[in-house]
C-alpha cells in the first residue's frame, strides 16, 4: 500500500485544512463500506488523516442501518459485499428517499454494472486498485459539491423577495430557471442561459420552449407538458441547442413543474400581471454525461487498443446467437493469434510490443466491415465477431485479408526497426460448429491451435 503525508492542504490549497496546532479541521461525514477488512482499515484510516469524520461497515444490511440512523456528505460504496450488494443499497436509497451522495468503487470492470450504478445515481466511480490521490480529490470535490448545495437549499426564502432583487438572485443561481406561460413560451429566463446556450435571455422571450430544444428531443415535450399540466412533475433528460462556437448541443435534467406546486416565496415575484403556468429548472449535466460515457468506455473496452474488451465482445456474441436464431443467418467468430509474440516482447521490450500490439488492431480492423466486431480478448489473442455471413467462402476471403494486413514489417517512430509478425486464425461458423457462445469460442480456440500445431501464419476452419 501507498504511503501518504498527514499534510491536509491539498496542493492548490483548496479542499484540505489544519489549524495552527496541526488539528484536523472535519472536512464531511462520510460512510465507507467494503468487505475487505484490511483495505476498509486502510482506506478509513487515509480519510481521517485528511480531515474526514468516517464511519465504516462491511456489509450491505450494516449501510442500510447505518444510513437510516446517520446523515452523511458521502457513501464509499463497494459493488459486491454480503448482504445487500452496492446495487441494492442504491436502489433502496431511491426507494427510501435518503438524500446521500454515492462513489462506487469496485474491482470489476463490466461496464454494465457502473452504467446501472450511475443510472441507480452514483456520482462517480473509482476502479480498484484505485490511485490515492484520485480518490482524496473526488472525494474533496463531492463533499464540496455537497455543502454548497445544501447552503443554496436552506437559504431563508422566507423573506418577500420581490421585482429586481428577486430576479438577480436567480441570475446567481448556477441552474437555467425559467417561465412559460400558457402558450408554452418563456416569459423569464434567468441570465444563466446566456452562459450555458450563448443566447441572450432577451432574445428568447416570447419564443416557445421547443425554439431551445434540439431536433433529437423534440418529441419528449408533449408528455412532459402532459404530466407538469398534471402537478406531475418528472425530471427529464433533454438537449438544449448552443450557439457558442457554432451550433451544437448539451444535456439537461429539466424540471417542469406547475407554478402552483412551488415554494410559496415564488408567489411574492411578480413576474407579470397573472402568475405563468409553469416553472422550469434545467441543470446542465453535461460533463456528467461525458464522465459516465468515459467510465463505460474504459469498462467495455481495452485501455491499450481502445477496442471492445472480453466482456463487451461475449455480450455481442450472445446478441448474434440470439438474432441468429430468430433470423436464420449465419455468422463467424475467428480467434486471431499472434505467433511467436512473446519472444518480440523478450527481445525489444514490453513498449515495442504494446506499440506493436496497438498497429496489430488497428491493421486488422480495417479488414472488417462497418458492423463487424474485432475485440481484445487478452494479452496477444484477438477476436473477431463476422455477423450475417452468406457463405463459408466469405469468411476464409476475410480471413486471408487479416493475414495479408500483417505481412509487411512494422515500423517504430524514432528508430530503424521493422517486425514481422505471424498470425493463427482459427474459425467456427454458427449453427454448424455451435449454437452457444461459449461453443463458438471454444471451437475458433481448438481451430486456431491446430494451425499453431501444423505450420502458423495460416487458418483453420473447426472440423
Amino acid at each position: 500500500m501507498q504511503t501518504h503525508s498527514k499534510n491536509n492542504v491539498s496542493d492548490d490549497g483548496r479542499l484540505f485544512s489544519a489549524d495552527a496546532s496541526g488539528a484536523s479541521e472535519r472536512l464531511g461525514r462520510l460512510l465507507v463500506a467494503d468487505d475487505e477488512p484490511r483495505l476498509l482499515e486502510s482506506l478509513c484510516s487515509i480519510l481521517r488523516d485528511k480531515g474526514f469524520e468516517v464511519d465504516e461497515a462491511m456489509d450491505g444490511d450494516a449501510v442500510c442501518q447505518q444510513l437510516q440512523d446517520n446523515a452523511y456528505d458521502l457513501i464509499l460504496l463497494d459493488i459486491r459485499m454480503p448482504g445487500k450488494s452496492g446495487l441494492e443499497i442504491m436502489a433502496w436509497l431511491k426507494e427510501t428517499g435518503i438524500d446521500s451522495q454515492v462513489i462506487i468503487m469496485s474491482g470489476h470492470s463490466d461496464y454494465r454494472i457502473v452504467r446501472q450504478a450511475f443510472k441507480l445515481g452514483a456520482c462517480d466511480y473509482l476502479k480498484k486498485p484505485y490511485d490515492v490521490d484520485d480518490l482524496i480529490q473526488a472525494v474533496g470535490d463531492k463533499v464540496l459539491e455537497r455543502r454548497q448545495s445544501r447552503s443554496r437549499a436552506t437559504t431563508d426564502w422566507s423573506n418577500p423577495l420581490k421585482g429586481e432583487l428577486f430576479r438577480r438572485t436567480l441570475d446567481h443561481l448556477p441552474e437555467l430557471v425559467f417561465l412559460l406561460d400558457e402558450r408554452k413560451c418563456f416569459e423569464y429566463l434567468n441570465h444563466k442561459v446566456e452562459s450555458l446556450t450563448g443566447l441572450p435571455a432577451e432574445e428568447l422571450i416570447g419564443q416557445p420552449l421547443s425554439r431551445l430544444v434540439h431536433e433529437d428531443d423534440i418529441a419528449k415535450l408533449p408528455l412532459f407538458f402532459e404530466r407538469a399540466e398534471a402537478d406531475e412533475p418528472i425530471t427529464q433528460e433533454i438537449k438544449l441547442k448552443t450557439h457558442s462556437g457554432g451550433v451544437g448541443y448539451k444535456n439537461f435534467d429539466i424540471i417542469l413543474t406547475s407554478t402552483l406546486e412551488v415554494n410559496p416565496a415564488l408567489a411574492q415575484a411578480t413576474f407579470s400581471p397573472e402568475d405563468p403556468p409553469f416553472l422550469g429548472i434545467a441543470r446542465d449535466i453535461t460533463e456528467r454525461k461525458q464522465t459516465l460515457e468515459l467510465m463505460e468506455f474504459r469498462a467495455s473496452h481495452d485501455s491499450l487498443t481502445d477496442l471492445p474488451n472480453r466482456n463487451l465482445f461475449m455480450d455481442r456474441l450472445r446478441l448474434a446467437v440470439s438474432q441468429a436464431r430468430r433470423n436464420g443467418k449465419k455468422f463467424a467468430v475467428f480467434f486471431i493469434d499472434l505467433d511467436n509474440f512473446k519472444a518480440i516482447n523478450d527481445a525489444y521490450g514490453h513498449g515495442i510490443g504494446d506499440q506493436l500490439l496497438q498497429k496489430v488492431a488497428s491493421g486488422l480492423k480495417h479488414c472488417l466491415r462497418e458492423g463487424d466486431t474485432l475485440a481484445r480478448y487478452g494479452g496477444d489473442e484477438f477476436m473477431a465477431l463476422l455477423p450475417s455471413l452468406d457463405e463459408k467462402k466469405d469468411a476464409a476471403t476475410v480471413a486471408r485479408k487479416l493475414l495479408t494486413s500483417l505481412e509487411a514489417p512494422f515500423r517504430f517512430e524514432g528508430c530503424d526497426l521493422g517486425i514481422s509478425i505471424g498470425t493463427s486464425i482459427g474459425i467456427a461458423l454458427y449453427p454448424e460448429n455451435g449454437d452457444e457462445a461459449e461453443t463458438l469460442i471454444e471451437r475458433a480456440d481448438m481451430a486456431m491451435y491446430a494451425v499453431k500445431r501444423e505450420k502458423k501464419n495460416d487458418f483453420r476452419f473447426y472440423s
